[in-house]
C-alpha cells in the first residue's frame, strides 16, 4: 500500500484500493494488524471505496471479512479531520462546509455528468450525499464515489421552450428526496443542502439553497 497515496492523488474521480488487503482471512477468522491498517491507510489517504476478491470469493470467512473491513473503514474515517480539508473555494466546498456547520441530514444535487457529486465526495462530508440524475450511466457510476447515493429519475428531459425550468428542477428534488425519506437514507424534517444550476447541462452548477426535508413543500408541483 505504499504507492496509495500518490496514486490517489494522480486519480481523484472515483478511487478504489483491492487485491488482497485481507488475504490472511481466506483461511483465518481474523486479520493481521497489518492487513487492517492497510484498509485505514486507502481511506485516509483518500480512497473512495475498498474491495474485497478472494476473501469473499473462496475465503472461509467471507461474513467476518466483510465486517472488520467495514468496521476498519468506519473507524479511519472518525479519524479524518473533514474541515481542514477545504483548501479550494468553490460551491462543493461552501455546500459540505454548510452542511456540517448546520448537522445536514443530507445534501441533494442535481447532475448530469456526476461531475458535481464527485466534487462533493472530494470534499468528504459527514452527511449522504443523494444525487439526482436523468443519465442511466451516471447512476450506476455515482456507486463509486464515497458517500454518494445515486437516484436514476426515469422521466425524459422536457421540451423547455413548453415546460418551466426551475419547476422541473423542483420536481425532480421533491422526488429525490421523497425516496431518499422511503428509503431511511434522510429523515423527515431534517436539513438538507440542495445544489442546483441556474441552468439546464453540464458545468452551470452554481446554486445553493437550504431548506427542511419535506417533499410537499420544497419546491412547485406535485411528486409523481
Amino acid at each position: 500500500m505504499a504507492l496509495c497515496t500518490p496514486f490517489v492523488e494522480r486519480k481523484r474521480d472515483a478511487n478504489d484500493m483491492g487485491t488482497e488487503m485481507l488475504e490472511s482471512m481466506i483461511k483465518n477468522p481474523r486479520p493481521t494488524r497489518a492487513e487492517i491498517s492497510d484498509v485505514g491507510n486507502a481511506v485516509t489517504d483518500g480512497a473512495d471505496c475498498v474491495m474485497l476478491s478472494g476473501e469473499t470469493a473462496k475465503g472461509a470467512y467471507p461474513e467476518l471479512a466483510v465486517r472488520e473491513m467495514s468496521d476498519a473503514c468506519l473507524r479511519a474515517e472518525a479519524s479524518i479531520p473533514y474541515i481542514s480539508l477545504y483548501e479550494e473555494m468553490s460551491v462543493s466546498m461552501a455546500a459540505v462546509r454548510a452542511s456540517l456547520d448546520l448537522g445536514a441530514g443530507a445534501i441533494v444535487v442535481l447532475s448530469t455528468s456526476g461531475n458535481s457529486a464527485r466534487l462533493l465526495s472530494k470534499y468528504r462530508p459527514v452527511c449522504p450525499i443523494i444525487m439526482i440524475t436523468r443519465n442511466a450511466h451516471t447512476s450506476r457510476c455515482g456507486h463509486l464515489n464515497r458517500g454518494v447515493y445515486p437516484f436514476y429519475f426515469p422521466e425524459e428531459k422536457p421540451d423547455f421552450d413548453k415546460v418551466n425550468w426551475q419547476e422541473d428542477v423542483d420536481r425532480r428534488i421533491k422526488w429525490g428526496v421523497s425516496r431518499a425519506i422511503e428509503l431511511d437514507v434522510l429523515s423527515r424534517g431534517e436539513t438538507i443542502v440542495i445544489m442546483q444550476g441556474w441552468r439546464g447541462g453540464m458545468g452551470n452548477t452554481n446554486t445553493m439553497r437550504i431548506v427542511k426535508a419535506d417533499p410537499e413543500h420544497l419546491g412547485i408541483g406535485e411528486v409523481p
